[in-house]
């Protein structure tokens, strides 16, 4: 029997991926931004706000894992811990939110 040794090389893109929820959220964000901006009744109104946190906190986390992952150095790491901070204070606000029915 002989011995063989395969080796994979994987290299993902997902820069296409990337740009393609960019500019959904986008979308999604500006949408309904001009939705609310129609004169809807209040619990519309609500409802758009409500999913409108609910993109930015994720905007946030994805900003703090890019952080994450990038952080080196003392300004790197504090950069990364307040990013990520930022964003489970604003997970925790829609938490919040969510259990009290606003």
């Amino acid at each position: 029997m002989s011995e063989e040794t395969v080796t994979f090389n994987l290299e993902l893109n997902v820069e296409r991926a990337i740009d393609s929820t960019r500019r959904l959220e986008t979308l999604l964000y500006r949408t309904l931004g001009l939705l609310g901006r129609l004169g809807l009744p209040e619990n519309i109104d609500q409802a758009i706000a409500k999913v409108q946190r609910l993109v930015m906190t994720i905007r946030l986390l994805h900003t703090a894992m890019i952080a994450l992952e990038s952080a080196s150095g003392p300004v790197g790491w504090a950069l990364a811990i307040v990013g990520t901070g930022s964003a489970l204070l604003s997970m925790g606000d829609l938490v919040y939110d969510y259990t009290r029915g606003v």
